[in-house]
């Protein structure tokens, strides 16, 4: 045998070694995520010990080890197996310490600037994306969905630099839309990923919730203190019925399609609608979002346990029974 085919040998062998058995997946799952959090818990407590070129050759060395038993892994079916999206995820959690390390390398103005930010989240977003399409797994179309929703919203500031947090809710409305489409044009052919994109758009609208209800407490708390700089001025009653909608729509997005996740996001969305309509209010009253509700409610119980008459037979009930075939 010659060096070139010595050399073939030795890399057959490598990647032999390197595709995970599928009977032992789940061993080889553990140790990645066991390597992933030694990598990032040595980054960490070493950030400023080592340089910034060692920190990048180690997660490079990582990701690419992890990468390749997650590439080369059996495919046995149309959805990944759960060892296999543990190695996914592992994977996607190294690269980004490897764009980390990488930005610090480069000089950057470090990852909380937005133009950093930018392009950080964007390539995360790319990379897990590529595992979603190339492999079909759905937890990648999930992160990659939030990492390209927060690689947007970073573009915005880095952009436009607004004042406040009122053009990031018109994006994440934005963002909204675009997910909850994508999640209806997967739902049918790919019904995982349609799931992960209905559960980023619910993580849209729980953010814009999480928003204002901060915005609220703060407000009330220098309206108490007696600051005139600072009073209550409320929600506005549009971002209010969309936080409600999407708690209502995630919430029957779950029940059709038997997927728990959305449901869980419609509950926090529906509790944050609950909070926020509430710490506007000037004592206990009925009129507003009490009443709508109650209406909404009268209405859907009235329709749902209306008296219902039987259906008429249908007209060839008295028919006689057809004759066999004959055998042929």
């Amino acid at each position: 045998m010659g060096p070139r085919g010595e050399g073939r040998g030795v890399s057959s062998a490598l990647v032999n070694t390197l595709r995970p058995k599928p009977f032992r997946g789940d061993v080889v799952a553990a140790g990645a995520v066991v390597l992933t959090t030694l990598v990032w818990t040595v980054a960490v407590r070493f950030s400023t010990a080592w340089d910034a070129g060692v920190h990048l050759a180690v997660a490079v060395v990582a990701c690419a080890f992890v990468g390749t038993m997650a590439v080369l892994s059996p495919t046995e079916g149309a959805a990944p197996r759960a060892y296999q999206s543990v190695l996914y995820v592992a994977t996607v959690a190294l690269f980004v310490d490897v764009v980390l390390q990488l930005s610090d390398a480069l000089g950057s103005e470090g990852s909380t600037s937005s133009g950093t930010a930018t392009w950080s989240l964007a390539a995360v977003a790319a990379f897990a994306l590529a595992f979603a399409i190339r492999r079909n797994s759905a937890v990648c179309t999930l992160i990659g969905s939030l990492s390209g929703g927060l690689a947007v919203l970073a573009a915005v500031a880095w952009i436009f630099s607004p004042d406040g947090f009122a053009t990031f809710r018109w994006v994440l409305v934005a963002l909204l839309v675009v997910f909850g489409v994508a999640a209806i044009g997967q739902r049918d052919r790919r019904p995982r990923h349609g799931v992960a994109l209905i559960d980023a758009a619910g993580l849209a609208v729980l953010t814009i919730a999480v928003s204002l209800l901060v915005g609220d407490v703060v407000g009330a708390f220098f309206d108490e203190s007696g600051s005139e700089d600072a009073a209550v001025v409320g929600v506005a009653w549009g971002w209010e019925l969309l936080t409600l909608a999407a708690g209502f729509g995630l919430i029957a997005y779950s029940s059709v399609d038997r997927q728990p996740g959305p449901a869980y996001l419609g509950v926090l969305n529906l509790i944050a609608f609950t909070v926020i309509t509430s710490l506007d209010v000037r004592g206990p009253t009925l009129l507003g979002w009490p009443l709508a509700l109650a209406l909404a409610a009268v209405f859907l119980l009235v329709v749902g346990l209306r008296p219902t008459t039987p259906a008429p037979p249908p007209p060839d009930i008295d028919a006689p029974e057809a004759p066999p075939l004959p055998l042929r």
